[in-house]
């Protein structure tokens, strides 16, 4: 596979990046405003739990699918024993974790009081297992995901703006939104037969029972401080500063739903390199990866922060001037995070350092049961918002001293100065914006389409200078 491939899987993973974005955007204003900020922060609440559960199901899947699946795409023999060994394992968590998730839905008075929607999110467990986009990630067949994902999410917007229409529609939005992982579960089990035959012997094979835990606690102890956040504020205060904090976190999500598409394209692609003993070429791309988050994400930090008044107001109208300051706090954490997914999803992944993964995830937990203990009750959102970027922060110090420990490869971290640099012009604009334009709408949308037009021209000068 060629450099030019990177490029044409990262255009197809923005592509359906910017859709899902687009489509939120398109939908969070109607849907905010229709059910209120309690039936948003209500919704966002048993999602969050079910989400938390999943995590559960799916342990390290995605990450040890995708890993696996690239060394072996071209043996059609071990990709067939692979892909059912890893089906299986799957298939075995989630079923076990349903059971405690039913138990859980009987006996805890805030899981029984919205236990319809509880029972609807069950299959969003159960077919997330099928959803095996783990193995088109690994074969990097990101055009078929991408497509697939648009039809799927445009029919989504169209059924959300025909049928939820009312406060009392909660229960649909959910129902729809849980709607899309069961198609997409579907459309993906029929069409994978294209590439693999399931072998039912080889699913009961625990050949990747240990990396799965591993990675598995991983994963739980990253979502102490990301699932864990709404959940555990939804425990301890109430729907409406759920739907603060879940506003807040709205643009963050965002900003970093690009660099996740960015390091989920570069994972395959990592660790075939390795495979393939490209020592060399490993250890540019990571380079130029840091370079290209370093220098868009400090820009966006800095900006959003500043117009975050009126982002959230174009994103959710009046009532929802509490998520401004926990937006603020959250937004640093995109250059932590930014970090980390480059050091952790490009390096240590790829070397299968899944028990450095590992401990840095528990120390970022601590940390976030610790202040979560110690801020939400009180600062509820607030308390929320800086739990997440203290943690974050935790995890990403962890990868930096383990990787300037051991020496595993040199990263210029003084590219974060030309971040900076770059966020000046950025800054003028929206500083000018912000005292000029009194319309939020308006305000956003120049601001928006002004820094566009500026980072496309960066984009071009970085993709000659890094010769992407």
């Amino acid at each position: 596979m060629s450099e030019t491939s990177i490029k044409k899987n990262f255009a197809y993973k923005s592509a359906l990046t910017i859709s899902t974005y687009l489509m939120s955007f398109i939908t969070f204003p109607y849907v905010s405003r229709v059910l209120g900020v309690d039936g948003i922060g209500l919704v966002s609440f048993v999602d969050n739990t079910i989400n938390y559960f999943l995590l559960f199901a799916t342990m390290g899947i995605n990450l040890i699918g995708v890993r696996e699946i690239a060394a072996v795409r071209n043996d059609r023999d071990k990709c067939n024993q692979i892909f059912s060994n890893i089906l299986g394992l799957n298939l075995l968590f989630t079923l076990a974790t349903l059971a405690i998730y039913v138990v859980c839905i009987c006996f805890i008075p805030q899981f029984y009081q919205y236990k319809e929607m509880f029972y609807i999110g069950a299959s969003k467990i159960l077919f997330t297992t099928f959803l095996v986009e783990w193995f088109f990630t690994g074969l990097e067949n990101f055009r078929y995901i991408t497509i697939r994902s648009l039809l799927i999410k445009a029919l989504y917007v169209i059924a959300v703006f025909v049928w939820v229409r009312s406060h009392g529609d909660y229960k649909l939005y959910f129902t729809l939104t849980v709607g899309v992982v069961v198609v997409n579960a579907f459309i993906n089990m029929v069409y994978v037969r294209n590439f693999v035959k399931l072998r039912f012997r080889a699913m009961f094979s625990l050949n990747f029972i240990k990396q799965n835990l591993i990675l598995g606690i991983y994963s739980i102890m990253t979502s102490m401080y990301l699932t864990f956040n709404v959940m555990y504020l939804g425990f301890v205060s109430d729907n409406t500063e759920v739907g603060y904090y879940t506003t807040a976190f709205k643009l963050y999500s965002v900003i970093l739903g690009f660099f996740t598409a960015f390091t989920n394209v570069m994972l395959p692609r990592m660790s075939a390199l390795l495979a393939d003993g490209e020592q060399e070429k490993f250890r540019l791309l990571v380079n130029k990866s840091f370079s290209m988050m370093s220098i868009f994400s400090i820009p966006l930090i800095l900006c959003s922060m500043i117009l975050a008044p009126q982002i959230i107001y174009v994103l959710s109208g009046s009532g929802y001037e509490g998520a401004i300051l926990p937006m603020r706090i959250i937004m640093p954490a995109v250059l932590f995070v930014g970090i980390a997914q480059v050091l952790a999803v490009q390096i240590l992944m790829p070397l299968k350092k899944d028990k450095v993964l590992l401990c840095a995830s528990v120390l970022g937990a601590f940390v976030s049961i610790i202040l979560n203990l110690s801020l939400v009750y009180f600062w509820k959102s607030i308390g929320s918002a800086i739990v997440l970027i203290c943690a974050e922060f935790v995890v990403t110090s962890c990868y930096i001293g383990y990787l300037k420990f051991k020496s595993l490869i040199q990263i210029s971290f003084g590219k974060l100065l030309y971040g900076l640099l770059f966020a000046i012009p950025c800054l003028l604009i929206v500083v000018l914006c912000d005292h000029v334009i009194s319309n939020p709408f308006l305000c956003v949308t120049i601001a928006l389409a002004a820094m566009l037009l500026y980072f496309m021209i960066i984009h071009k000068i970085l993709m000659k200078q890094l010769r992407l």
